[in-house]
């Protein structure tokens, strides 16, 4: 894995065009192709020379199918590349024979909007390569429904708007938020987007003549499980959700909290006066974002939001007419910059000084923004690509809902004590937040399906629901990610504080919890391989998804089926020809 190179920002997508006179052999004429520099937004990633091509249907997107099953191409889907991990294409492959197909540009459109009737939940159907913002709003301005004010919208959506649905899809994106009667108790379900999908296209081979095409899927169809979450091994052109009635929300920020109050142990089995675990009993949404005090005695302030559904808007609340509220958060001023880019290139034992200049300069921008209401969107959307570009790792820990505070409390315990113990050997390998949300699972009860229709949980998404998940009575998800920028070369040792830190939330989140991966972040440490690396970590991820499942919702079914349906093997790269296999490699 490269390191975060980022510390001055540039533009949010930048597409390098190289100059080329012809188009790779046989190539379909009426399809735009070119040479482009595929990078991704952490900037962890970058690979000239690739052939990408935009098309105009999904017509287009299965001739460029058929066409690179007879010239020996991969293929894989673009969107906006907002991402870590290599899931589209990997780090210094040879890239002769792949075919990037840009969904963003062209399939982009929200197709249809449904309210509930005849038992049939609320409805959009919408194209892949459309953006989360833009499903929002249309979402939020449909006049469809028995009241044409109102609009639609989902329990909770990962936090940045520029993100394709597909992209989202394919990784079982999420935002934070559990259910919470009777204020926060919506007809759909609190786990992931990739759960809410009632049906989907995919491009798949025929059965009989081995070419693609777009077959529409029920998510009562059997196979439907293995697409839900599928981390870039398939290719869907068009999903239809479900959604809700949209709702006004109130977003809350705090600042005035110390971190030994909101990450306290629990007293006696209940969750302190102020802690995390307490706000989400009441709220059932929340988010910390800390950058960690590195002398303990010095108290710190995290940057703790608090959202809860409101229909009527508080007194001192201020009206949220759009979303991203937070400018700050992604124009930094050039005092933290300036202090970053020192920190970075030449002296990190400032680290502390920076990450305490950021929480403070944070806390005094929120004052005018730190109670707000409005839509839905306007608060659930909140970070730009222009926001401060940094890697990250990622896991999502099933537990019970009681078990919340106790998991943070050990979490931020243990990652405090590596921080001092990194420090007092000169090393400060973090200098950005550890961020904590809370989601449900993705369980199908709260699906509105034709009768005679069941279905099954993502077979690999990180909030998938078996056998195991329902013994031991797991109902919520504490996300954890640890962010920082990396300096060439890793001097302050980041990725074996990474390797240890994962070591750890294996082992002690092995008996009682179960630890599983964040596919879009960094996972699978290892020195000096970085993230994606340690291959009985990722052993491991097979065999979360396959002990005590039946034998149609297991990692050798999940790759066996969406094989099944790619007989030319093209929507793959090589580090998915590694993860989807089923043996030890």
């Amino acid at each position: 894995m490269s390191p975060c190179r980022q510390i001055d920002r540039p533009p949010a997508t930048r597409i390098i065009v190289v100059a080329t006179t012809s188009a790779p052999a046989g190539f379909p004429a009426n399809i735009p192709v070119s040479l482009q520099t595929y990078e991704n937004w952490a900037q962890m990633i970058s690979v000239p020379n690739v052939w990408t091509c935009i098309p105009a249907t999904e017509a287009d997107v299965v001739a460029v199918c058929n066409w690179a099953a007879q010239a020996k191409f991969t293929v894989r889907a673009r969107g906006v590349a907002h991402g870590w991990s290599p899931l589209t294409v990997t780090e210094g492959e040879t890239t002769d024979n792949v075919m990037l197909v840009d969904l963003r540009t062209n399939l982009n459109k929200v197709l249809s909007i449904s309210p509930a009737s005849a038992g049939s939940p609320a409805q959009v159907t919408v194209q892949t390569g459309c953006t989360m913002l833009d499903l929002m709003t249309a979402l939020e301005t449909s006049r469809v429904g028995p009241d044409p004010d109102v609009g639609f919208s989902f329990a909770h959506i990962p936090a940045p708007g520029n993100l394709t649905v597909g992209g989202v899809l394919a990784i079982n994106g999420h935002g934070t938020g559990v259910r919470t009667p009777p204020r926060d108790d919506m007809n759909l379900p609190y786990g992931s987007l990739s759960n809410q999908i009632l049906g989907f296209t995919a491009i798949v081979t025929r059965p009989v003549t081995g070419t693609y095409a777009a077959r529409r899927f029920s998510r009562g169809d059997p196979d439907a499980k293995a697409f839900l979450t599928h981390c870039g091994r398939a290719l869907l052109t068009e999903v239809t959700l479900q959604v809700t009635d949209n709702y006004m929300l109130r977003c809350q920020s705090f600042m005035n909290i110390p971190a030994t109050t909101l990450f306290a142990q629990p007293v006696g089995g209940k969750d302190p006066a102020r802690s995390v675990g307490d706000f989400l009993q009441q709220s059932g949404r929340i988010e910390v974002i800390w950058f960690p005090a590195f002398d303990p005695a010095q108290p710190s302030f995290p940057w703790f939001k608090v959202w809860t559904v409101s229909p009527k808007k508080p007194t001192y609340a201020k009206i949220a007419t759009g979303p991203y509220n937070y400018p700050f958060s992604d124009d930094l001023p050039s005092f933290i910059t300036a202090l970053l880019r020192q920190m970075v290139t030449s002296a990190p034992e400032i680290t502390p000084t920076f990450c305490s200049t950021v929480a403070q300069y944070t806390a005094g921008q929120l004052t005018s923004v730190a109670d707000l209401w409005g839509k839905s969107k306007n608060t659930l959307l909140y970070v730009k690509d222009e926001t401060l570009r940094v890697t990250a790792n990622g896991y999502a820990v099933l537990m019970k809902r009681d078990q919340v505070q106790q998991a943070i409390a050990d979490a931020t315990t243990k990652f405090t004590d590596m921080l001092l113990s990194y420090q007092k050997n000169g090393l400060w390998p973090i200098n950005s937040p550890l961020e904590i949300r809370v989601t449900g699972l993705d369980d199908t009860a709260h699906l509105g399906l034709p009768p005679g229709q069941v279905a099954e949980s993502p077979v690999i998404s990180s909030l998938g629901t078996d056998p195991i998940v329902q013994q031991n009575g797991w109902d919520v998800a504490c996300w954890f990610d640890v962010l920082t920028i990396i300096p060439e070369g890793d001097p302050q040792q980041a990725y074996q504080f990474y390797t240890e830190l994962e070591t750890w939330f294996y082992a002690h989140f092995d008996t009682g919890f179960r630890a599983n991966v964040e596919w879009s972040k960094g996972w699978a440490y290892s020195v000096p391989g970085g993230a994606w690396t340690d291959a009985a970590v990722i052993q491991s991820i097979r065999d979360t998804c396959t002990t005590g499942r039946p034998a149609d919702a297991t990692w050798a079914w999940q790759v066996a089926t969406l094989q099944s349906y790619d007989a030319a093997n093209l929507f793959t790269n090589p580090f998915l020809d590694q993860l989807f296999t089923t043996g030890s490699s």
